[in-house]
């Protein structure tokens, strides 16, 4: 007679807001291209703004389909702005090879992107997520706008 045993996870999400820069396709030689961004996270006294700086692989499907839709705007040196969920945060070492901290050691803050609830190109809202009791389980977008440089119609009010 075997029991089966079910697993329990602890989550770690961050939550937060932050422009998207370096949109890209990674290319890797085993296993699947992925999608990755840098999120220029915000935190801080409104009037002193300091950055944290997270690379992150995008994990979410909802998430992949919205970012490949910015890569455009991100190319176009637009500022995108959006509302943000990470999991799995880790830190990566790494060895300057150029400029004035050559030789030194640095650390990258890495994350999976998992959701984007909002997003704002050039201040302008461009999608707001449905929300969660419409969408089951962080579903489908709102927006099927092809072009996420132009306003999202049915975008409701989203935080600055």
């Amino acid at each position: 007679m075997s029991t089966a045993t079910q697993t329990h996870y602890f989550d770690l999400h961050i939550h937060g807001i932050g422009y998207v820069n370096r949109i890209r396709e990674v290319s890797v030689k085993r296993g699947d291209n992925f999608w990755a961004c840098d999120i220029a996270a915000l935190h801080g006294a409104e009037d002193a703004v300091q950055y944290t700086r997270f690379d992150c692989r995008v994990s979410g499907s909802e998430a992949e389909k919205l970012i490949k839709r910015m890569q455009k705007a991100g190319q176009d040196q637009k500022k995108i702005l959006i509302g943000f969920k990470l999991g799995d945060l880790y830190t990566d070492t790494f060895t300057y090879e150029s400029g004035a901290k050559q030789g030194e050691t640095g650390v990258s803050l890495k994350a999976r992107l998992l959701f984007i609830h909002w997003i704002k190109v050039d201040g302008v809202t461009v999608y707001t997520a449905p929300p969660k009791a419409e969408a089951g389980n962080e579903g489908p977008a709102a927006s099927q706008n092809s072009d996420l440089t132009a306003p999202d119609q049915s975008a409701q009010a989203a935080p600055a």
